[in-house]
């Protein structure tokens, strides 16, 4: 079983519930539909956190991602709450999802 890990921004926690994320996880629909032949799990659900930290000095970060490798997660989806209106990605995002991939977890742009 594969195992998936979803990452999303702190501020859309304003607004956001997790439900379309979810909803495309649990259908396999969108970005998740690679997975339509392949039993997953969603492993774990977590936030950046917050802008203006530098996530490989963020000793918190650091020890989410541990855990993420811990738990052997082998993929993280990015959320699209992580992109500007223009489509743009997070520099704080970016550098997270560099760090994943550094401890060799994939990771796919997109949920729902």
């Amino acid at each position: 079983m594969k195992k998936i890990a979803m990452l999303n921004c702190l501020k859309a926690n304003e607004v956001c519930t997790g439900a379309a994320c979810f909803k495309a996880f649990n259908l396999k629909q969108k970005h998740f539909e690679m997975y339509k032949d392949e039993e997953i799990e969603l492993a774990a659900y977590m936030r950046c956190n917050g802008c203006g930290k530098e996530p490989s000095k963020d000793d918190g970060m650091i020890e989410k991602i541990e855990r993420l490798r811990k738990e052997g997660v082998e993929v993280v989806h990015v959320g699209v709450c992580t992109q500007n209106g223009a489509g743009e990605e997070c520099k704080t995002i970016t550098e997270i999802a560099s760090m994943l991939e550094e401890k060799g977890i994939k990771v796919i742009r997109g949920t729902h």
